[in-house]
C-alpha cells in the first residue's frame, strides 16, 4: 500500500486532495505548514494532522525572497519551495512514497503555472515526487504513476482560477468543512502589507513578536527610530500589556476609556506619543490630558495636548 504525505491548508483544494488520495487506498500523512502570517482561522479536525510551525523561517524570506513578491509582498514561489521542504523532512521520516499538494494549475499567477510548479519542486528536492490529485491529468507523468503507485486515469483536469467545479466535486463527496479563501496569508491583504513594508523598511530583522504587533492596533511611525501601537478595542488593549516589553514605553490615559500604547523605540518621542494616545482617548476635546507611561519598571506621567487629526495623518502607517 503506498503512503503519501499531504499537504494540508485547511482549503477547499487540500481537503479534496485528502479525500481522494484516501480513496486510492494510500495511508496518508496530513501535514499542515503554519506561521504568524497566517489569518488564524480555526483548521477543521483532520485525525493524525501533523503540524509545522515555520514562521522564523518565513520572516527571513519575507525580508528578501530569492523570486521575488507577488501583488503585495507575498513571496509566494519561495514560500511553496519552504513547504515542500518541510514535506520531503516529513515524507522521509515517515518513508512515505511521495507528496501530495491540492494545487490546480494556472490557480495563482505566481505559484501555479506550469514552470513554477516544476521549479517549485525542484527547488525543494522533489522532482518528480510531488502528485497533483486536482490537475495531474494535465501535467507530465511522475514518479509514482510510472512506479504504479498512483494511476493517471485518477487525475483530475482541474485548472484555472474558477472553484465552481472543486466545489461542485466537494459537494459529491460530503466535503462541507473547509477554510474561506477569502482568509489564508496576510501578505495578500494591503493595510497589512503597508506595515510589514514599514517595518521591512526601518529594522534589519523580522521576527515572530514583530509579526504579531502588525496584526494588532493603530500604527504611527513617528522617526525611523521610533514607532507607536495604538490600540482599537479590550482585545487589542488586553494583547497590548500582554506584548510590551520592559525596553519598551507603554502608555495609557487613567480614569477614563483610554487604548492602551506602546512605543518601540526611542525614548525622546515619550510626548508625541503621549499626545497620540491621549487623542484616542475619551478625553481627547480636553485642552490637556494626564498620560501615564512606563518604562523599565518605573511609571511616570505627563500632561500633553491631544494631537490634531492634521499632525496625525503625517505619521499614521
Amino acid at each position: 500500500m503506498a503512503k503519501a504525505v499531504v499537504l494540508y491548508s485547511g482549503g477547499l483544494d487540500s481537503s479534496l486532495a485528502l479525500d481522494i488520495v484516501k480513496e486510492w487506498g494510500a495511508t496518508v500523512f496530513p501535514l499542515h505548514i503554519a506561521h504568524k502570517l497566517l489569518s488564524g482561522q480555526r483548521l477543521p479536525m483532520v485525525p493524525d494532522l501533523k503540524i509545522v510551525d515555520v514562521t522564523e523561517e518565513f520572516a527571513q524570506i519575507v525580508q528578501e525572497p530569492e523570486y521575488g513578491y507577488g501583488k503585495n509582498l507575498n513571496p509566494c514561489i519561495d514560500c511553496r519551495i519552504v513547504m515542500l521542504k518541510k514535506a520531503k523532512e516529513y515524507m522521509e521520516e515517515v518513508k512515505a512514497d511521495f507528496v501530495v499538494t491540492g494545487e490546480v494549475l494556472d490557480q495563482r499567477q505566481m505559484s501555479q503555472r506550469l514552470d513554477t510548479l516544476m521549479l517549485i519542486e525542484k527547488k525543494a528536492g522533489l522532482e518528480g515526487m510531488v502528485v497533483r490529485p486536482l490537475c495531474g491529468a494535465l501535467l507530465p507523468p511522475t514518479i509514482p504513476e510510472k512506479k504504479g503507485l498512483v494511476s493517471h486515469k485518477d487525475l483530475l483536469k482541474i485548472k484555472g482560477r474558477s472553484r465552481r467545479l472543486s466545489l461542485e466535486i466537494a459537494k459529491n463527496r460530503n466535503i462541507t468543512e473547509f477554510l474561506s479563501p477569502s482568509g489564508g496569508c496576510l501578505l495578500t491583504d494591503p493595510g497589512f502589507c503597508r506595515r510589514l513594508a514599514d517595518v521591512l523598511r526601518f529594522q534589519e530583522t523580522l521576527g515572530a513578536v514583530d509579526i504579531e504587533l502588525l496584526k494588532i492596533g493603530r500604527h504611527f511611525r513617528i522617526a525611523p527610530n521610533a514607532k507607536l501601537i495604538v490600540g482599537r478595542n479590550k482585545d487589542e488593549n488586553k494583547r497590548i500589556e500582554e506584548m510590551a516589553d520592559n525596553s519598551d514605553i507603554f502608555f495609557y490615559v487613567p480614569d477614563t476609556g483610554s487604548p492602551n500604547a506602546i512605543l518601540l523605540g526611542d525614548k525622546k518621542y515619550t510626548k508625541v506619543a503621549a499626545a497620540i494616545t491621549a487623542r484616542y482617548s475619551d478625553k481627547k476635546k480636553e485642552p490637556k490630558v494626564e498620560v501615564y507611561f512606563k518604562h523599565r519598571g518605573k511609571e511616570e506621567k505627563i500632561k500633553v495636548k491631544p494631537i490634531d487629526d492634521e499632525e496625525l495623518s503625517k505619521w499614521r502607517i
